[in-house]
C-alpha cells in the first residue's frame, strides 16, 4: 500500500504520456512499475497485469440500478421502490485498486487518473442501441462550495471524456446543486434521501428529452435518483445513469 501512495504523489503520468510520444518506449506502470500497454491502448499507464485484476463488473446485474441478479432481471428493490433513473450503465465494482486510484483523482488532483480511467466508461456506452442512446450528457452536479474546495468537479472531468469520444452534446449548466448537504457516508438510503431533498434543481426545460448522467461511484443510488426526479419533474422522459463504479455489498469494507 505504501509502495502504492508513493507512486501516485507526483502527478506523472501525463509526463509518461508526452516521453512515450516522444520517445516511443513504454514506461512503467502507476501501479506495480510493470511496462505499461501501447500508447494507443485505453488504459495507457497501467500494464496488461494491472488492467486484468480492476474489478471488472461481468456479473448479471439489475438493469435499472445495477446490483447483482441471478438472471439479470430487475431487483426486487426496484420492483417495489423504482429509483427515479431509468438504466445503469458501469463497467467497475467499487473495490481495490479503484478505489484507491479513484482516491487520488478526486482528493489529490490527480486529474490524469480520471481520464485514464474515464476509457473504461466507452465500454458500456458500446453495448447501447442507437435508439438506447441519450440526447444529452450531463455530470452529478457539485455545489460551488465543494467545487471551490477541490479545485474541479470530478463527474464533470469524467462526462467531458465522454462527450469528446462518443460525440454527445455535454449541457454543463443545466442542472445544479442548490444545498451543499452534508457527506453521506455510513448513511443508510432512507437517510441519504432524507438529506438529499431539494438538493437539485433545474431551470430549463427537459421536455421528451433521454439524459444521461455521469458520476464516479454509485453506493445507495440516492444522489442519482434525487437528480433524475428533478429532470423527470421538469419533463424528461428517460434518465440513465454512467457510472465509473457500483458499490456492492461484498466489496464494502
Amino acid at each position: 500500500m505504501k509502495n502504492f501512495y508513493n507512486r501516485l504523489k507526483f502527478n506523472h503520468i501525463k509526463v509518461y504520456q508526452q516521453l512515450q510520444q516522444w520517445l516511443g518506449t513504454s514506461l512503467p506502470c502507476v501501479l506495480c512499475d510493470a511496462p505499461a500497454t501501447a500508447p494507443n491502448h485505453a488504459h495507457l499507464a497501467l500494464c496488461a497485469h494491472c488492467i486484468d485484476v480492476l474489478p471488472w463488473y461481468h456479473a448479471p446485474r439489475c438493469p435499472q440500478c445495477a446490483l447483482p441478479t441471478v438472471s439479470g432481471t430487475l431487483c426486487g428493490i426496484c420492483l417495489q421502490h423504482a429509483p427515479a433513473f431509468d438504466h445503469t450503465l458501469t463497467p467497475f465494482r467499487y473495490a481495490y485498486p479503484l478505489d484507491r486510484l479513484l482516491h487520488q483523482f478526486k482528493y489529490h488532483q490527480q486529474l490524469s487518473l480520471g481520464h485514464l480511467l474515464a476509457n473504461s466508461l466507452l465500454s458500456p456506452l458500446s453495448t447501447l442501441t442507437e435508439n438506447a442512446r441519450p440526447e444529452v450528457v450531463m455530470a452529478m452536479p457539485m455545489h460551488r462550495n465543494r467545487v471551490q474546495a477541490r479545485g474541479f468537479n470530478h463527474a464533470l472531468e469524467l462526462a467531458k471524456q465522454v462527450q469528446q469520444q462518443w460525440q454527445i452534446p455535454l449541457d454543463i449548466a443545466g442542472c445544479t446543486r442548490v444545498l451543499d448537504t452534508p457527506t453521506q457516508a455510513g448513511m443508510d438510503m432512507k437517510t441519504r434521501t432524507r438529506n438529499l431533498r431539494g438538493a437539485f434543481a433545474t431551470q430549463r426545460s427537459w421536455q421528451g428529452q433521454h439524459v444521461m448522467v455521469v458520476d464516479d461511484v454509485m453506493t445507495t443510488g440516492a444522489s442519482m435518483h434525487a437528480v433524475a426526479k428533478v429532470l423527470k419533474q421538469a419533463g424528461a422522459s428517460r434518465v440513465t445513469a454512467l457510472v465509473l463504479a457500483r458499490t456492492l455489498k461484498s466489496d464494502e469494507p
